[in-house]
């Protein structure tokens, strides 16, 4: 029954999942379905948990999983539980599910696994991002993000995903590394601009020659 709620639930809205067709496709009775998950939001609820524990990688220390989850997000396997997420935000009971089972499903997890503080903030900050870019890839299809790209993308995604993890004092050295950007942006700036004046200059000359 759970394997049958997964394919509904990661197939059609949460409006359109009934518990009849999910009896059906196993061949119960749909009192059977009630009994085992008690109504549609429980087995709802189960469906999620249960394919997030196929997908969620091995979490062992925190410095890694930015590598982990990089890597989690190219691949032939479709996310399973991005599907079921976003096919069913737009229905109030399923969105209130997702709510209440986003902090054990989701950041609970990364935020056990960090040190230091505001772990719980900085493993939802690291889910908004995993969850928007994989929209972008599986949803949107953005070319940039699908396998063809992995070698430029992956490196790309990690930094962004350890940044989010990252303790206050490394993200304020990479706010400082980023905050020198500027003068040796204008630096290279500076160097270009006599090339641009001479071959201004050298216009009128090349332009006399010809009358």
């Amino acid at each position: 029954m759970l394997q049958a709620a997964l394919a509904r639930f990661g197939s059609a809205s949460y409006e359109d999942v009934k518990l009849r067709d999910i009896a059906a496709d196993v061949g119960v009775d749909v009192a059977l379905v009630h009994r085992a998950f008690g109504s549609k939001e429980q087995l709802y609820a189960a469906a999620l948990t249960a394919s997030r524990a196929k997908e969620r990688p091995v979490v062992s220390e925190g410095s890694s999983l930015s590598a982990q989850y990089a890597e989690g997000l190219f691949g032939e396997r479709e996310n399973e539980t991005l599907e079921i997420v976003v096919r069913s935000m737009t229905n109030p009971q399923a969105r209130e599910v997702l709510r209440m089972r986003s902090g054990p499903e989701f950041i609970g997890p990364i935020a056990a696994t960090l040190e230091g503080p505001a772990a719980q903030e900085r493993a939802i900050l690291f889910n908004a991002c995993l969850f928007g870019i994989s929209i972008l890839r599986q949803v949107l299809g953005e070319e940039a993000l699908q396998d063809a790209n992995a070698a430029t993308m992956r490196p790309l995604i990690e930094r962004v995903l350890a940044a989010c993890l990252a303790p206050q004092g490394a993200v304020e050295e990479v706010a400082a590394e980023i905050a020198s950007a500027p003068p040796a942006l204008e630096a290279r700036r500076a160097e270009a601009r006599p090339i641009k004046k001479k071959a201004a200059r050298g216009a009128p000359e090349r332009s006399a020659a010809r009358k």
